[in-house]
Order: C-alpha cells, then structure tokens, then sequence
C-alpha cells in the first residue's frame, strides 16, 4: 500500500508556511486595493473555483440538514467574520505583530475543547495564557515606528486580529466533527458559501468603487498566489490536518506562522522588529508551549487529542 504523500501532520505545517507567506503578502496587496476588493476577488473566486469542482467530479455541495446550523456558524464566523477582522487588522498593523497575535489560537482553540469536556483548567493552563498575554500587550504596545495610544490605527488593528484569534481557534472545534462526514474539500467550499454573506454585507456597507481594470499584473499575481495557494490549499490541507490529527495539534503549528511572517515582513516590507516585540515573542512562545504541553496531556485522557 503506497503511503500518502502527506502525513495530517505534513497537511498543518504545510498550511502554517502558506498562511505565514500570506500576511507579508496581503500587506503588499492592501497597498494597491482596498480591503473590499481584496476580499471579494478571495473569496469569490475561491468558492466557485471549488464549488465547479465539487460539481464536475460529481461530489455536490449537499449536506445533511442535521449539520445546517453547524456548517452555517462555522461559514458565518470562521470564514466571514474571522476574514473581515483579520483583513481589517493587518492592513491597520505590521504583518508580523498580526502573525503573532493569531499565534495564540491554540490557547484558545484547547480552553474551548476543554470547556466542552467539561474539564477544570489547570494552573499550567492559566500560567501559559497569563504569559502569552503579557507578550500580547508587549507586542501590541510597542509596535515600531508609532506611538501607543488605544485609538492608534495599528493598535486597533492589533485588536481585531487578536479577536479573529479567538474566531479561528471556535472554527477549529466546529470543523472536527463535519469532517467524519464531509470531505475537507467540500467542506471548505460550503463554509466559504456560507461565509461570504457576511463579507457582502461589509462590503455593501464600505460602499467600495470596484474597478477591476485599475488593478495591475503585479496585484494580480499575488492575488492568484493567495487564492489558489493562500486560500484554496491552505485551507484543505489544514482541514486535513484536523481530520487525521485533532484540532489542538493542528494549531501547534501556527507557531510556524509568525516567525516566516516576521522574517519575510522585514525582509520585503521593511518592516521594523524592536527588542520589545522580540521579548513579546519569546514570552507569547513560551506560554503556549507551558499551556499546549497541559492541555495536550489533559485532552488525551479524554481522547480528544
């Protein structure tokens, strides 16, 4: 028997590289189109690039009607909603601090499945978070090159990328489950049908003038990168990863994700590091690693790891 070219766990680090080259990338598209227009090429072009695929090799989008609300909440938060924030905060903030802030999903993504089980959380647990937080504030309050202030542009968007953070870790333990059921393919294609009513809505709300002819070959290019790669891929191969792993490893991998956004940020964006951000790093690391090795330990006597 031939063993599959990826492992679930080849699937995650695979989409953590794609997602860490995403925000540097998104960064530089921001600068030539407005948030709506980026968010309306990803996510449409995405869905009915998957959905013709679903359609052509016979799988269809039908889903059981025990699983509407479900798959309704994962599409309008975890794509719509999360997508929104995220977008919105990393053209206000620096791609790495945005990176890093998305990091602590697995924080996160663990309390939740331990709050479904119904489980206490452990003084490692609330340790790690506490530390993790305390690299958030350093992060977020000492961003290079501005001024600290609760109404600054970059520290409102440090804030909407920090509750995407709390979004995508929900989308995480919604997903397990559909995927005894459903493909990662297809449920991809459906969560982002269902998700982009509410990227409508923002859009139809920003009043945007979209003009499609005033966007160069350049944006275009990495307009394909982020759809098919940044989006498409990234996102089946990380429901691959929930599929054959669990939700609480699969966010392990986000670690991967600020480090290549730090790295390629400064490196194409100019973006500026300073010793408080590095020490906000280090510290938001080191709590994830004390919280993921108690919760990981915790979640496999409940076999949800």
């Amino acid at each position: 028997m031939n063993k599959p070219f990826l492992s679930g766990d080849g699937f995650a680090i695979t989409a953590a590289l794609i997602w860490g080259i995403n925000y540097p990338l998104v960064k530089s598209i921001l600068q030539s189109i407005s948030e709506n227009e980026f968010m309306l090429i990803r996510f449409i072009a995405s869905t009915t690039l998957l959905i013709s695929y679903l359609l052509i090799s016979g799988e269809g989008i039908g889903i059981s009607k025990n699983h509407y609300s479900r798959i309704l909440m994962l599409g309008l938060l975890g794509v719509g909603l999360y997508n929104v924030l995220w977008t919105c905060g990393i053209h206000r903030t620096t791609a790495a601090n945005a990176a890093l802030l998305i990091s602590t999903s697995p924080i996160f993504t663990g309390i939740y499945a331990i709050a479904i089980k119904q489980e206490k959380v452990s003084r490692k647990i609330w340790a790690g978070t506490l530390l993790a937080f305390g690299g958030i504030y350093l992060i977020i309050s000492n961003t290079p090159g501005t001024e600290f202030s609760f109404n600054s542009r970059v520290f409102v968007g440090n804030l909407l990328v920090l509750s995407g953070s709390l979004l995508f870790a929900l989308y995480a333990i919604i997903a397990k489950p559909l995927l005894e059921y459903y493909s990662p393919i297809k449920l991809t294609a459906v969560a982002m049908l269902c998700g982009l009513p509410i990227i409508l809505l923002y859009t139809i709300y920003q009043n945007p003038e979209f003009l499609l002819s005033a966007i160069c070959y350049a944006t275009w290019l990495k307009l394909l990168f982020i759809i098919f790669l940044g989006t498409i891929a990234a996102y089946v191969f990380w429901y691959k990863g929930v599929q054959q792993t669990s939700p609480v490893k699969t966010t392990i991998y986000h670690y991967v994700v600020p480090i290549t956004s730090m790295f390629l940020g400064a490196l194409f964006l100019e973006e500026p590091i300073n010793l408080s951000q590095l020490l906000g790093s280090l510290f938001v690391f080191l709590g994830l690693i004390i919280a993921k090795t108690d919760l990981i330990s915790r979640l496999k006597r409940t076999r949800y790891c």
